[in-house]
């Protein structure tokens, strides 16, 4: 009579035994790299938003600049006539 999955009678590792320990640290490595995956995604969508904030800060600042440098051009125009 068997004593547990693939165990023969005098309670040795057999095939079946190898083989069910084998796909369970390939499972658990599995899940270990998926999870890494899953925070790698993670921080890149993070770092996208937060570049994505700093590039439409660095916009905007450069288009209030280019307004200034509009009005004084304008100003200037006006003085020299």
């Amino acid at each position: 009579m068997s004593n547990g999955l693939g165990s023969g009678d005098n309670g040795e590792f057999t095939f079946l035994d190898t083989l069910s320990l084998i796909s369970f640290f390939i499972g658990m490595s599995n899940l270990g790299e998926n999870l890494s995956q899953s925070d790698k995604q993670d921080l890149q969508k993070d770092l996208t938003d937060k570049m994505n904030i700093i590039l439409n800060e660095i916009h905007s600042h450069l288009q209030q600049q280019d307004d200034k440098i509009d009005l004084i051009l304008k100003e200037l125009n006006n003085d020299s006539r």
